[in-house]
């Protein structure tokens, strides 16, 4: 695995996370559409069973997406020790604004008051630096 590959864990765990939470809102937009109806106790039935199938759809969703938070605050915590201990602090900055705290290249550069082809430059200096001293390819 290379140093980019480990950061962008980060980044890829936090994204999929944001798009399950994305189903799990139109999941429960679409569950408040269903609505029972009572023309006969049989259509009555299996709209109630639907509403439930919708219900247990949705808390299960809701707990894969807190284990999947869980699993990034733990991943965020082992990846930002790591790139708390590099020697150079913009090195210790870049890595941090783009893959722990997931701004984009342009805002990075903007919020450090730096180029954004300067702040490419220290990124590639800051993976050479982490690559070295974590013995990744």
């Amino acid at each position: 695995m290379t140093a980019k590959e480990y950061l962008n864990q980060v980044r890829l765990a936090d994204r999929q996370i944001k798009v399950k939470l994305s189903e799990l809102h139109s999941l429960k937009l679409n569950s408040a559409q269903i609505s029972p109806q009572a023309k006969t106790d049989r259509v009555q039935t299996s709209s109630t069973c639907d509403v439930m199938k919708t219900v247990d759809k949705i808390v299960d969703m809701q707990n894969e997406i807190n284990r999947e938070i869980d699993n990034l605050v733990d991943l965020k915590r082992e990846v930002r020790g790591k790139i708390n201990q590099l020697d150079d602090n913009r090195y210790v900055l870049i890595l941090t604004e783009y893959y722990i705290n997931g701004k984009t290249w342009e805002k990075v550069a903007e919020d450090n008051n730096f180029s954004d082809r300067h702040v490419r430059r220290l990124h590639g200096w800051a993976l050479q630096a982490f690559r070295k001293k974590y013995d990744l390819f």
